[in-house]
């Protein structure tokens, strides 16, 4: 059986490696010079800045991808401190809880948003199927500060997102089935992260030695001469009988027998898919992508007041601050910084403030490095910089998603031995890809 991949990014490169371990032959085709798509190592002056995504958490799927590939004695572990996590309260970092004993102590949390916790077990539950937005949930079984605070953080954090047009069935799965099957969100994550640890060797947050772009990277060697790079697909043409040909800008044609689409859903409507396909993917395409930056600085360790001892600061929209985030790179996994250096990730833009996230360094650099000195202690310029802009970025699971993933199953239907699959369909996280990449190619070799 001939597959085609459109997309070398980690879900195009791992359901590649999965059709070839079935069997299958594969072609995969990516429009960049380079394979890994929002991974993006940069190796400078002694840093290594990771200006797309900063880390990776174990799932099953990600760790047996990481076996096969044989990447075992590259991996690297966080440092022991980068447990702790701050948010910013009152204009200061404030150190989450890590567990229930430190929520009694926690200055991150008033003593009603506590009890708001306590309670929140004992809160009738939904049983319904009803999309709702996830500050919705937050305020209907929590309270508003939990939503400001903790909520709206997080969920800059991982969508750079607004928890008011969130669908927590889509965006926060773990939430909405918690509630549904166990009454209870707390008691539902719980149970969930219970499960979890006995399904993967607790290895948490990794990378590699070398960066994340060591797993894109391997999966493309892995492959050879399989991946093209450079390479536009045009046109997809359906030749019925269960042929397909793909016209690429090189002039060069792929015949197969199987299309396996990887790419960002904005870059469905341009790629020359079948009429009934284009004619069908309305709500795929209309999935918000805001504009996210990630600004890398490095400092000497004596121009940095604060102790960098966590994974980093998230900044709750309340506070009023130019950034959503910063890691603390350099604290969390080792060799990202020269001796004596630090390095500081920030991230910018996203719902929040779209402005942030497409703006020239010179407009932001300035409000950026007053946040840091306000937070961190930051004295002097930074000595490295790497400003790395990210224009349609990660899409948004909003209210409404379930026409998207409606929309998708009904073009696949319609259309045998073409596959949809990518960021925008099951999950944004590195290990939500994987799996959604090694689950789709065990569709195509038992659909086909």
């Amino acid at each position: 059986m001939r597959v085609a991949v459109i997309g070398a990014g980690i879900t195009g490169l791992a359901a590649a490696v999965e059709l070839r371990a079935r069997g299958a032959t594969v072609t995969v085709l990516e429009a960049a010079d380079r394979v890994g798509g929002v991974i993006t190592t940069v190796r400078r002056d002694g840093f290594l800045v990771e200006a797309g995504p900063t880390s990776m958490t174990a799932t099953a799927p990600l760790e047996g991808l990481i076996d096969r590939l044989g990447l075992g004695a590259q991996r690297l572990a966080t440092a022991p401190a980068a447990k702790r996590r701050y948010i910013v309260r009152d204009g200061a970092l404030v150190a989450l809880p890590d567990g229930p004993a430190a929520l009694a102590t926690t200055k991150a949390l008033s003593a009603g948003a506590k009890f708001a916790l306590m309670r929140e077990p004992f809160v009738r539950a939904r049983h319904d199927q009803a999309d709702e937005s996830l500050a919705d949930l937050v305020r209907r079984r929590l309270d508003r500060e939990i939503l400001d605070y903790l909520v709206n953080p997080l969920i800059a954090g991982i969508y750079a997102g607004d928890p008011e047009r969130l669908s927590v069935r889509y965006a926060m799965p773990m939430l909405f089935d918690g509630e549904r099957k166990h009454g209870s969100l707390i008691v539902g994550a719980m149970k969930e992260m219970k499960a979890k640890a006995g399904a993967v060797r607790q290895r948490g947050i990794t990378s590699f030695t070398q960066g994340l772009a060591t797993l894109p990277e391997a999966m493309a060697a892995s492959l050879g001469d399989a991946v093209r790079t450079g390479t536009r697909v045009t046109r997809v043409d359906h030749l019925g009988s269960g042929r397909w040909q793909l016209h690429t800008d090189g002039a060069d044609v792929v015949d197969c027998d199987a299309v396996l689409c990887t790419t960002p859903a904005y870059t469905l409507s341009s790629m020359g898919l079948p009429d009934e396909v284009t004619g069908a993917l309305g709500p795929v395409t209309r999935i918000v992508h805001p504009a996210v930056a990630t600004l890398a600085l490095g400092f000497r360790r004596e121009d940095v007041a604060h102790a960098l001892d966590g994974f980093g600061v998230l900044v709750p929209a309340v506070e009023k601050r130019t950034i959503l985030g910063a890691i603390f790179s350099s604290s969390v996994f080792a060799g990202r910084a020269p001796q004596g250096h630090v390095l500081l990730t920030c991230f910018l833009g996203g719902l929040r403030s779209p402005e942030f996230g497409s703006a020239e360094t010179a407009a932001v650099l300035p409000k950026v490095l007053t946040d840091l000195r306000q937070l961190l202690g930051v004295r002097g310029e930074p000595m490295f910089m790497h400003h790395q802009h990210w224009m349609q970025a990660i899409p948004q699971y909003e209210l409404g998603h379930e026409q998207v993933i409606s929309a998708a199953a009904s073009i696949e239907s319609a259309l045998p031995g073409l596959y949809l699959t990518g960021q925008w369909r099951a999950g944004v996280a590195l290990g939500d890809c994987v799996a959604q990449g090694q689950h789709t190619a065990a569709r195509v070799v038992a659909e086909r």
